[in-house]
């Protein structure tokens, strides 16, 4: 006969389990590599990713450390928070990389050295917040002429319009981010 709080614990496994897995997969680890790191048996990890078994919040910290991984992301019981996983540097010129749903729009591009444009986001629903990871950027606001260095990043009050254009020899990866227009009832 199963009490509450196997009811409890077997809910909790099923929760913990697929998210550690996940994650594991995301960075590419094995599960030997893994529950190393952790000072885990295999066999162990092997029975918590398929929820067969609930860690104690020591091993879970343990785990969470391994996985590069916040103990609150692991523990959310809730939807609201959504995890949008990817590289800033990844090849891919232009990519739309919030989470679905989210009232951000948040865009990375990576442009060539003279490459030169528009704003990679929609502009009138906010302010405009740019980081420029990689390269060099000059960005041309409504007043003014900014030239952007690796881990600059520029805030822009409301702006009406917004260009931008790659400066020097390597390519400029960046990060754009604003509010996404709302959907009219």
């Amino acid at each position: 006969m199963s009490t509450a709080s196997d009811a409890d614990s077997a809910g909790l496994g099923t929760l913990l389990g697929p998210r550690l897995r996940e994650r594991r997969s995301e960075l590419g680890k094995t599960l030997s590599a893994v529950a190393d790191e952790a000072g885990l048996s295999k066999s162990y990890l092997s029975a918590i990713e398929k929820g067969g078994s609930v860690p104690s919040l020591t091993v879970l910290a343990r785990l969470a450390h391994a996985l590069e991984i916040s103990l609150s992301e692991i523990l959310r019981s809730s939807g609201s928070a959504r995890l949008a996983r990817g590289r800033i540097a990844e090849p891919a010129l232009t990519a739309d990389v919030a989470a679905e749903g989210s009232q951000l729009q948040i865009v990375r591009q990576s442009a060539a050295p003279g490459d030169a444009g528009p704003t990679p986001v929609e502009l009138g629903h906010g302010d405009v917040f740019v980081y420029l990871h990689s390269g060099r950027l000059e960005v041309t606001l409504d007043d003014g002429v900014f030239a952007l260095d690796p881990g600059d990043a520029l805030h822009c009050d409301r702006p009406r319009t917004i260009g931008w254009r790659v400066l020097g020899g390597e390519n400029a990866v960046s990060l754009w981010v604003t509010a996404r227009s709302r959907a009219r009832a």
